[in-house]
């Protein structure tokens, strides 16, 4: 009589293989479910990253963009502070000795310097240059007949 008891409690073999597949089947469905909302958060984060990346290189565009204009800034000054710097020697030099420049000046208009360049480079009068050019701007040949009056 336990012995029939017992077979009544336990199930036969298709009830056993139903439960089983159930069972399986629960564990199936939570286990993707649960890579299911895994695979959803790391696409989340997988675009929070590249929204971040993108941001990280428009940064590093803009940083080198303005490295570029920094550096032509950079250059220009250095090259007008070396221009200053010549052009205060230059001034130091004729307060030293005393001499306006026109030697220098009648060289430059010899080599076909203008009145302007005069005027910038040396630090002449408008007034001096012109005279500076209308006096050795000219040939000799010129010069001999303007003196001689025709």
């Amino acid at each position: 009589m336990v012995t029939d008891m017992w077979w009544t409690i336990m199930p036969d073999s298709a009830d056993t293989v139903w439960i089983l597949t159930a069972a399986f089947a629960v564990v199936a469905v939570v286990t993707l479910l649960g890579m299911a909302m895994t695979i959803r958060l790391q696409s989340r984060k997988l675009t929070e990253l590249r929204e971040g990346i993108h941001t990280l290189g428009a940064d590093f565009n803009a940083l080198c963009s303005g490295a570029t204009g920094v550096d032509r800034r950079i250059s220009r000054l250095e090259r007008q502070g070396l221009d200053l710097g010549h052009r205060q020697e230059t001034l130091e030099n004729q307060r030293q000795t005393g001499d306006m420049p026109y030697g220098e000046a009648i060289q430059l208009v010899q080599k076909g310097a203008s009145a302007e360049r005069l005027v910038e480079e040396l630090g002449l009068s408008q007034g001096e240059a012109e005279l500076v050019m209308l006096l050795h701007g000219m040939k000799k040949e010129d010069a001999a007949s303007v003196m001689a009056g025709g």
